[in-house]
This record gives C-alpha cells, sequence and structure tokens, in this order.
C-alpha cells in the first residue's frame, strides 16, 4: 500500500507566474474530533456564482454593493450610476471612479438613512428610496474632495480627507457641518488612506501608519482622541481593506509607495501578518489596483483579494489560516466577485465588469451557467528516493460523486504536463493503473463538472527500479 498524500497544497510559485503548486477554487475542511483528536483536511469545490440581477441591463464596472436590512434590498453602484434593486435611483455620480463606501444611519438618531460616499459627494438614501446628493452647495464646510470612506459613531458621521483631517459632521445631522470639528492625524507626512469603525474606535489608515481614536466628547472641535500608544508602524491600501464584524483583512506597507507589501489581520487589540512569502512576491509586482471583500462562504470566512493588474485572486481562510486561489471559468484568471455584501443569510457578490450581481451559492457550482474548474497542483516529489521510480496506480480517497477527476503528471518542473486521463467517481474505487516511471513527479488534478466535491488524499503506489 502507498502512503496517502493529502491534497491540501498551498501556493508554491516560485516566481509571480501560475507554475507549481496551487489549489484553485477550492475551500480547505479541517475536522478535528475533540475524543480521538483525529484531524480530517478535506479539500472542496467552492460555491458558484447563481446570476441574480443585472442592475444596469447591460456591462459596467462594479463599485460596491450594500445590503440594507430595513428595506430587505440590495443598493449598487455601477459605472456612475446607484440602483435599488434593479432601479436606477436617478442620479450620475460625476467626476468619480472606483470604490464606494457605505455606512447606515440607525434609527436612534432620526431617520434611518443610507450614506453613500464617491469621494467627491454623499449621497443620502431613505427607506423609500428618496435619494439626495449632499456636497459643498449644501454646505460651505462639506468635506469636500474627501477619501469617501464614511463612518457613523454617536451621532456623528465621520469622512476622511487625504490631507489628514477626520471631519465629523454636526450631532445627529447628515448634512451640516461646522467649521474646525476636525482632528488631523500627525504621527506621520504620509497621506491618510481610509477610516473604518472597529466597535467603539475609528481606525485610520495612512500609507505608513495606524492611528486609534474614541469619542472623548470635546466641547469644541473634534469629539475625538487619538490613543498615541496604540498607533501602528504599518500602512495600509485602501481598496484592500475588507472587514466582517471585529475582524479587518488589508494589504499594508511600511513606507509609502513601497513594494514590501503583506496582508494583516486586525482584530480589537490584535495585529498579526497573515500572508506567505509566496504571495508577498507575487503582490510585489502588482500593481496598486486591487478590490477585497470577506464573506461567510459555504459556512467558512474568507478574504478574498483580487490583483487586477495581474489578474489572480487569492482567497484566506480566516479559521484555519491557509490561503488558495480563486479564478473563473477558465481556471486561471482572477475570479469575476469585485465586491460583497449580506442579507439575511444571502451572500451577494458583483462582478468586475459585465453589470451583475449574483449570490454564491453553496448548491450551484457554476458561475453565471459556466462551469469552472478545479485545479489541483501538487508540489514535486521524489517520495525520498534518487532512483527511478514506478507508479503503478494511483487511487483517490474523496466522496463520490459525478463526473471524472482529470489526472495527468509532470516529470519536469512543471514545464509540460502529459496528456490527463479520467478517474470516474461515481464509483466506490477511483483509481489509475500504469501511470509510468519518473525521478521526480508533480501531479495535477482538474474536476470540472457541475457538482459538489470532497477530496481528502491520494495514494500513489510506487515501486523502484533501475531502469
Amino acid at each position: 500500500m502507498g502512503k496517502p498524500i493529502p491534497f491540501l497544497t498551498l501556493p508554491g510559485q516560485r516566481g509571480t507566474g501560475i507554475l507549481d503548486s496551487r489549489c484553485v477554487n477550492v475551500l480547505f475542511e479541517i475536522q478535528v474530533n475533540p475524543v480521538t483528536e483525529e484531524q480530517k483536511v478535506y479539500v472542496v469545490k467552492r460555491p458558484g456564482l447563481a446570476n441574480s440581477t443585472q442592475p444596469p441591463g447591460g456591462a459596467a464596472a462594479g463599485r460596491g454593493l450594500y445590503g440594507w436590512n430595513l428595506t430587505g434590498k440590495i443598493y449598487s453602484v455601477f459605472a456612475n450610476k446607484v440602483y435599488s434593486g434593479v432601479t436606477d435611483l436617478g442620479v450620475t455620480l460625476a467626476g468619480s471612479v472606483g470604490r464606494v463606501w457605505w455606512t447606515e444611519i440607525p434609527v436612534g438618531s432620526g431617520a434611518p438613512q443610507l450614506v453613500l460616499s464617491d469621494g467627491a459627494d454623499n449621497y443620502n438614501i431613505t427607506t423609500a428610496d428618496a435619494i439626495t446628493q449632499i456636497d459643498a452647495t449644501d454646505d460651505a464646510q462639506y468635506p469636500a474632495s474627501n477619501l469617501g470612506s464614511v463612518v457613523y459613531l454617536d451621532g456623528y458621521l465621520f469622512q476622511a480627507l487625504g490631507n489628514g483631517q477626520i471631519w465629523q459632521s454636526d450631532l445627529n445631522s447628515l448634512v451640516a457641518w461646522t467649521a474646525g470639528n476636525f482632528i488631523s492625524i500627525d504621527t506621520t507626512s504620509s497621506p491618510l488612506s481610509a477610516i473604518v469603525r472597529l466597535r467603539d474606535q475609528i481606525v485610520a489608515f495612512t500609507w505608513e501608519k495606524i492611528e486609534f481614536f474614541f469619542n472623548n466628547g470635546n466641547p469644541s472641535g473634534s469629539v475625538l482622541l487619538r490613543i498615541d500608544q496604540n498607533t501602528l508602524g504599518i500602512g495600509g491600501f485602501f481598496q484592500t481593506i475588507a472587514q466582517a464584524g471585529d475582524v479587518i483583512i488589508f494589504v499594508g506597507t511600511q513606507t509609502e509607495g513601497a513594494t514590501n507589501r503583506q496582508v494583516y489581520m486586525m482584530t480589537p487589540g490584535s495585529v498579526k501578518k497573515i500572508s506567505t512569502f509566496v504571495l508577498e512576491r507575487i503582490l510585489e509586482s502588482e500593481t496598486t489596483e486591487f478590490s477585497a471583500w470577506m464573506a461567510q462562504a459555504s459556512g467558512q470566512m474568507v478574504y478574498v483579494l483580487n490583483c487586477l493588474g495581474s489578474n489572480r485572486t487569492f482567497v484566506y481562510h480566516v479559521e484555519s489560516g491557509l490561503w488558495c486561489e480563486w479564478a473563473n471559468t477558465s481556471g486561471d484568471v482572477e475570479f469575476n466577485g469585485a465586491w460583497t455584501t449580506s442579507l439575511e443569510t444571502v451572500v451577494y457578490v458583483q462582478d468586475v465588469s459585465n453589470g451583475r450581481i449574483y449570490t454564491l451559492s453553496n448548491t450551484t457550482y457554476q458561475d453565471s451557467g459556466v462551469d469552472f474548474p478545479v485545479r489541483i497542483t501538487t508540489n514535486r516529489s521524489n517520495h525520498g528516493s534518487q532512483e527511478r521510480k514506478f507508479e503503478q496506480s494511483l487511487s483517490v480517497i474523496g466522496d463520490t460523486t459525478t463526473g471524472s477527476l482529470e489526472v495527468s503528471t509532470s516529470d519536469n518542473d512543471f514545464s509540460t504536463f502529459n496528456t490527463a486521463r479520467p478517474i470516474d467517481m461515481s464509483l466506490p474505487v477511483k483509481r489509475l493503473y500504469r501511470l509510468g516511471s519518473f525521478y521526480e513527479r508533480a501531479h495535477r488534478f482538474t474536476y470540472t463538472n457541475n457538482a459538489a466535491l470532497r477530496l481528502q488524499a491520494f495514494v500513489p503506489e510506487l515501486t523502484a527500479g533501475k531502469h
């Protein structure tokens, strides 16, 4: 009997390409028996993207979306238009591109509203879908040319400017602003990047530092006070910041414009690096064009980082601490989902370019009706011997499902793979025979059917020989 080799394969690229070991379009499931402490690691096919709506009716760049429980609707921005469901709310976002930001004003502060900011103006949306544009013509003190990121805290709307100022609206107002009601970051000359809320604090990201503020109730000027001892010596790219509850994940640097990019996870009282050197090498070659989001996918919280310049998508499993890749239906180009939101128990994903909103489906294993492949490329191995090996057979330990698992091998350091051979996954014994000889070998497994897939390990049956 051969030794089972887990399908769990982490990104192992030696450069920035797609050779070497990688797991594409999967999730990792780690199950531990609390009594026996036995651990099982599964690789499963990721959820598919099921068509939900196409608000603009055709192709358009996705810039953000928000699920508002008070109305039960999905609000989205495609190109320069704002939609409630598929209804155009009748305004045009002029002169702005890229990510938009949202914050919800609770019932306790008057009429509940949803605030959309595009970095130029704010748009206040009521529960009746009435939308009002707010800019300097409404109040001369409105923080124009802002960064877009808006935060609601204790009756104030906070808005950040690139010059390092964090402005606050008048108490319980989304329209009125008062001169001097701002606080400036002061630990670095680097521009402000974005602000987010973490519990009762406002977190300010610059390109080189992260500062924390709380509501000190100051009688004049800003109500915020900096928590000096909490300042961190890393910055963040605003397009990569994603949050789910008390977890914030982002790509950070220690110097403005630097290429020493790493991924960090922030929780209350803790910040830790979660990226691997392989991912960091790829991020160093990337432009600053990113999109990122967090969502619950098949029972797991994941952080999805789209690298738009290199057309790659990397996915971090928050609970297990493992990375994999997601891709579109080609299996190599970046995943289509640019931004996400949730409404009740449904996760919605916005397409980067075709104007569509999808649901992240646990029962559909296609993207917009098209099959996508799971692709697992293992590390190359000589199995502890420099001698020639003969692979008499290869068995797969995995759940019975429909279709075939295609298996190919590379004996020349990933340069080429031979013609794939199928394993019928509907059979009780899932096995191939006579896979030839090698000195050092990598395996590639591909599954493209519209069906669930759960794999645990593969078992190569090897014999040693001289010729």
